[in-house]
């Protein structure tokens, strides 16, 4: 955001008023996204959906795993919406894990 003032004589009085302009600024660096956790392929699901203890580069969470599991399910089948999913959970749960 970059902000900008001058002051110009005011016709009421002989002070100065001043005159904002506020504009965006468009960033001239390029960023790149890089995944944190490039190792995990998956959700370490079986077939019928339960999760198996260490699989596709996770280890436990098997409940929440298999709860994603059922979203994503969800998400292909067309029957919900896969804009975004909210994880809530005390800090070292892992929610950024996955």
């Amino acid at each position: 955001l970059k902000i900008s003032a001058r002051f110009v004589p005011s016709p009421s009085n002989l002070s100065l008023s001043p005159i904002m302009k506020i504009e965006e600024v468009q960033s001239t660096t390029k960023s790149a996204r890089v995944a944190s956790h490039s190792h995990i392929k998956g959700l370490g699901l079986k077939d019928n959906g339960d999760a198996e203890q260490i699989a596709a580069g996770l280890v436990g969470q098997e409940k929440a795993r298999e709860a994603a599991g059922i979203v994503v399910d969800l998400i292909k089948s067309k029957k919900m919406a896969g804009r975004a999913l909210l994880m809530a959970g005390a800090p070292g749960a892992g929610k950024t894990a996955g």
